[in-house]
């Protein structure tokens, strides 16, 4: 089953990204999520990931400082 990255999420993991000034590889180690998986978001705006995947990505935009 896939979900679709919200608006708002997907805002706050770019602003929990650039304001660490992470590189995708920090964020990948840091969430567990794989880089391509990450560039898919970052790069290519793709919203549809797994559950799995979005829950990483939510912890991500929401808990980690």
């Amino acid at each position: 089953m896939s979900k679709e990255i919200s608006d708002k999420m997907a805002n706050r993991l770019w602003t929990a990204r650039h304001k660490n000034n992470l590189t995708l590889g920090q964020v990948a180690r840091k969430t567990g999520v794989s880089r391509t998986q990450l560039h898919r978001f970052f790069g290519e705006g793709r919203r549809n990931v797994s559950d799995t995947t979005y829950q990483k990505l939510w912890r991500f935009a929401y808990y980690d400082e």
